[in-house]
């Protein structure tokens, strides 16, 4: 028998064998199996052929509704998936056909994507069954599975939320922390610089407890030698006279000692006005007497009497119960020594004083038509400062605030206090 020939039977044997009822059985029986495997996967398994399309499927296609086994069979995978499909770019045919071309070039296909139709999330792989074509058209060609990750999209999804949630956060957090953190830097600054403001009322309140000590001796020592040049010599002479007129009396000579008696008198009455000077000076009856609007008043005319080449100006628009109580002996020493300085040290001619309120102000102004601000604070006696630092500290104590400034037209100097009165400082009625 010829090659040719014994080919021919074998084949019709084979066609033969296979048609023998066990062989049949055999293939039946491995066809249940493989759909009872592939059933209870839950993927979607399509067997394809060369051209793409399903030979065999599993049953998820049934718990999925895209359509029956037999209604499946025959049609292509995208066919299958997107049952009457017309959108003009679908991202799943695209991806299709280019796993399909790559497995026809020999090596497996593998994407994913979000399907909106089907509304999951397909993870797809196309796999060939042999390498080369298949031999018959009922031959599978390659294998599709199609696999549901839905469940494994939504917790990348619920993943990448908590991960943005918590970078939010933890930003917050941060700037929070960063806010704080300059906050407290702030307050750090703030309490230094206290400290160093504290520091400094410190040396300032010991340096003007020295001054005050060194007020309190000059002043003293000022009234102590009025005391002994002035008033002693004059005690000490109508002591003298005194006993020379009880000495002639004694002699029967009252009328030589009538002189000498009305010269101790006279020196009396001058002792006695000497020490009401300096009693004055110290602190004028009339602020307690009256008050201070009329020991402002008053010093003002002795000030014109004392200086009769400068010409004083009043304008004093209060009375006694427009100043408080707390106010009045800081308005008068504040007075007395603006008007001193402008005495001794500004060269004016003319000088005005003006004390006035308004509801919750008082106003002490001292204006002269000298000199100026720099030329007075040229002199010896100004350099040191001292005068117009207590002026400053006596307002500041009381709550008041002093302001030194040119005069009108850059004439002369302006010297103004002003002390805030409280709610509780309102005129005073009659």
């Amino acid at each position: 028998m010829s090659g040719e020939h014994a080919g021919e039977a074998s084949e019709e044997f084979a066609v033969a064998a296979a048609h023998t009822p066990g062989v049949r059985a055999a293939i039946a029986r491995a066809k249940l199996e493989w759909e009872g495997t592939v059933d209870a996967l839950p993927d979607l398994i399509c067997l394809l052929d060369d051209s793409g399309q399903v030979l065999r499927v599993n049953r998820v296609c049934e718990r999925w509704n895209l359509g029956s086994i037999p209604e499946v069979l025959g049609r292509g995978l995208h066919d299958v998936l997107h049952a009457n499909c017309s959108a003009d770019s679908c991202e799943l045919e695209e991806s299709l056909r280019t796993g399909w071309l790559s497995l026809q070039g020999g090596g497996p296909a593998e994407f994913e994507l979000r399907d909106a139709m089907l509304e999951r999330a397909l993870h797809v792989t196309l796999r060939r069954m042999t390498p080369g074509p298949a031999s018959t058209t009922t031959e599978p060609l390659a294998v599709a599975v199609v696999a549901d990750v839905t469940a494994l999209h939504l917790a990348r999804e619920a993943l990448s939320t908590i991960n943005q949630e918590l970078e939010s956060r933890v930003r917050m957090r941060t700037d929070a922390l960063g806010d704080a953190n300059r906050d407290l830097q702030n307050e750090i600054v703030r309490r230094e610089a206290a400290e160093q403001a504290l520091r400094r009322s410190r040396n300032e309140l010991a340096t003007l407890s020295r001054q005050l000590i060194t007020a309190q001796e000059m002043e003293r020592k000022r009234i102590a030698r009025e005391l002994h040049d002035s008033v002693g010599q004059q005690l000490s002479a109508i002591k003298y006279g005194l006993e020379r007129g009880a000495a002639l009396v004694q002699q029967a000579r009252p009328h030589d000692s009538q002189p000498i008696l009305q010269r101790a008198i006279a020196s009396l009455q001058d002792a006695m006005e000497e020490i009401r000077g300096i009693a004055m000076n110290l602190r004028p009856a009339v602020l307690d007497d009256l008050g201070a609007a009329s020991a402002v008043s008053w010093f003002c005319r002795e000030f014109a009497q004392s200086y009769p080449g400068l010409t004083l100006r009043e304008a004093v628009a209060v009375v006694d119960a427009d100043i408080p109580e707390r106010l009045s002996t800081s308005v008068f020493r504040s007075l007395q020594e603006l008007l001193n300085n402008v005495a001794k040290h500004a060269q004016a001619r003319q000088v005005v004083v003006s004390l006035a309120r308004s509801a919750d102000q008082l106003v002490l102004e001292v204006t002269d038509d000298g000199v100026g601000l720099e030329a007075s604070v040229s002199s010896a006696s100004m350099r040191s400062g001292r005068g117009m630092r207590n002026l400053r500290e006596r307002a500041e104590m009381t709550g008041g605030q002093m302001r030194l400034q040119p005069g009108a037209a850059g004439v002369g100097t302006q010297a103004r206090i002003e002390w805030q009165l409280g709610p509780g400082e309102a005129r005073k009625t009659a």
